[in-house]
């Protein structure tokens, strides 16, 4: 009889796409935070409205890399 059980030779793999869901909706509200900050006129994460577009352009800076990134991971020869 077949069993669908991991065996000790077969690494679990542990992924949820409920965690994945929730790390993007994390990103979604802390860069979110960062756009709504750099459009007030009184920042609430910043002492300049400068300084919260300056934030705000950083945060997107590093969103771009770690995509640039993982399309480096999927074209990586294993």
């Amino acid at each position: 009889m077949a069993s669908n059980a991991p065996t000790a030779e077969t690494p679990s793999d542990d992924f949820s796409r409920k965690d994945l869901v929730r790390v993007f909706a994390r990103l979604k509200h802390e860069v979110g935070g960062l756009v709504d900050d750099s459009h007030r006129k009184s920042p609430f994460y910043a002492r300049s409205r400068d300084e919260a577009i300056a934030k705000r352009k950083a945060a997107v800076k590093v969103l771009e890399e770690f995509a640039d990134r993982i399309d480096m991971l999927k074209k990586e020869n294993a």
